[in-house]
């Protein structure tokens, strides 16, 4: 072929790549999309399409070059453009440090792929706001923290525990900690070069919330070892609340942007094996480290009927068997089931919070045909089938109330018969917030929820959801779990704040949550409970 038919060929090439989409961008440990500026000096990632090569790539020296096989990002703030320093490229996700002198306020990312520039996505760019970095990189569940000697803390203590990145167990109080991640600040010249790595930014207003309680901090800025990657050294405080997903946020200032993802710490005192705050995962744990677990979930919730008023009574069950986790994660595993311990709250990067179980394998089994549920209003039967089944037990909730309920079931060819119990409590009832014409909430104020009754064996759970625009598409969701007859919560600034503003809010409160355990031949878990969806209203504003 003649060299110029060769370039010419190329050139056709090279332009009909379609041009790079860009559809978000977040602080790359957080991955949160809402109300999360990327911080001077941290390192961000851009999901879309085009953005990339199919395979991905991977800068063998990070941080060391604006392009990589084809892609550079362009970051610009009023008249200043920076180029952003690569670290990995692909189709649907690019990943690159926002320079430390990139000017803060709103920011134009563009992508360029193979001389194909893509439009232009606005994002805020701030000083301080880091992003802790979670297992999954999901910027949800268990936290990357790690022990002295870099081994992390894990929900269990595995075997093979002892030196960096093996699951040596769960944190005690008094140990000395390093929460892993990025967004802490700007450094003080080139990023590249490494400069300011290992050195304390102590000047950053900084507090570590761990089960809602201040954590003393040792050392908070760049690693040792790593451009972009920050560290926190803290010390688990004694009076912090025990479980095996106790919630993990870093605020920096007041400033309502400055307020990092939750991410969740197993805490236990005097064992590195951490114990659930949801009482009928106790025994789960060590089964889940043994290996496949066969289990039964019960439940009985009394839901909104999304037709019209008032409620459904609905069962849904499961017969399932988990046959494979994620490589690595078992040690972990009940950090993503367990709930917060009480008087605790988590935020979710989404509106319809989804826990992401790092499950590679799961069989259904079949528990019977037909099951049976009798309490104070009567009884019902319902279909069974293999796996998981949801079926209305009373059209206008007029079936559960309050009162003892048994599931019974004759079984099927996996799990033998069963009988299972449960006892309903009367409901806590709302007394504040009350919606009207002029509430809203003052997000640096938190927001004291009160109700009257409830019952000392069962929970409540407060709900505050808030999007960014009318379409309630994107947005976040604070869930609180309180002992039912404290009568009284105040949701913290810091759970709010985490939350966008706007007139997007809406407010649920779930009067009760029980649950309990059973028994039954083929299972390693029986699981029974119940929750009630309440109380709810939207429309209000969060500023």
């Amino acid at each position: 072929m003649r060299p110029q038919r060769l370039l010419l060929l190329l050139a056709a090439i090279s332009t009909s790549f379609a041009a790079p989409v860009i559809n978000s961008v977040a602080n790359a440990a957080s991955n949160n999309t809402f109300n999360a500026p990327v911080a001077q000096g941290s390192v961000f990632v851009i999901k879309g399409s085009g953005l990339g090569p199919a395979n991905i790539a991977v800068s063998t020296t990070p941080f060391q070059s604006t392009n990589l096989n084809g892609t550079s990002v362009a970051v610009t703030v009023g008249g200043t453009t920076v180029n952003a320093l690569m670290y990995y490229t692909s189709d649907a996700q690019v990943a690159a440090l926002l320079p430390s002198n990139t000017p803060t306020g709103t920011g134009s990312f563009v992508v360029t792929y193979n001389g194909q520039t893509g439009n232009t996505a606005s994002h805020g760019i701030a000083g301080n706001n880091f992003g802790i970095l979670t297992l999954d990189s999901s910027g949800q569940g268990p936290a990357i923290v790690t022990f002295p000697d870099f081994s992390l803390v894990s929900a269990a203590k595995a075997g093979n525990c002892g030196g960096p990145l093996t699951a040596c167990g769960s944190a005690n109080p008094g140990d000395t900690l390093t929460v892993w991640g990025t967004g802490l600040g700007p450094v003080n010249g080139n990023d590249a070069s490494g400069t300011g790595l290992g050195q304390n930014m102590a000047d950053i207003p900084l507090t570590v919330w761990l089960g809602g309680v201040k954590a003393e901090v040792a050392y908070q800025g760049r690693s040792g070892c790593c451009v972009g990657e920050d560290q926190i050294v803290f010390k688990v405080p004694d009076n912090t609340p025990t479980g095996c997903a106790v919630p993990l946020v870093v605020q920096i200032g007041t400033n309502a942007n400055t307020v990092s993802n939750t991410a969740v710490l197993p805490v236990a005192k005097a064992s590195r094996n951490c114990t659930a705050s949801n009482p009928s995962l106790v025994a789960a744990e060590q089964g889940v480290m043994a290996g496949p677990v066969s289990f039964a979930s019960l439940s009985l919730n009394k839901r909104f009927n999304n037709s019209g008023n008032g409620y459904l009574d609905i069962a849904h069950f499961q017969f399932q068997r988990i046959t494979r986790y994620n490589t690595g994660t078992q040690p972990f595993f009940i950090s993503y089931l367990d709930d917060p311990p009480l008087g605790t709250c988590v935020v979710y990067n989404s509106l319809n919070p989804d826990p992401n179980l790092p499950i590679a394998g799961i069989s259904d089994l079949n528990g019977g045909s037909s099951f049976t549920i009798k309490g104070p209003n009567g009884s019902v039967t319902i279909p069974g089938s293999p796996g998981e089944s949801r079926t209305t037990m009373n059209s206008s909730g007029a079936f559960l109330g309050p009162g003892t309920y048994t599931v019974t079931g004759t079984g099927g060819t996996d799990i033998g018969a069963f009988n299972a119990s449960l006892t309903l409590p009367q409901p806590a009832v709302l007394s504040s917030p009350q919606n009207g014409p002029n509430f809203s909430v003052n997000r640096a104020n938190g927001l004291t929820v009160t109700w009257t009754g409830g019952d000392a064996n069962s929970t409540v759970t407060i709900l505050l959801q808030a999007a960014i625009n009318q379409a309630l598409d994107t947005g976040g969701t604070a869930a609180c779990l309180v002992a039912a007859n404290a009568g009284t919560f105040t949701i913290p600034p810091y759970v709010l704040l985490r939350l966008p503003s706007g007139p997007f809010a809406a407010f649920e409160f779930m009067p009760y949550g029980v649950r309990s355990t059973f028994t039954a031949g083929g299972i390693d878990l029986g699981i029974i409970d119940s929750s009630h969806d309440g109380t709810g209203f939207n429309g209000f504003s969060l500023n």
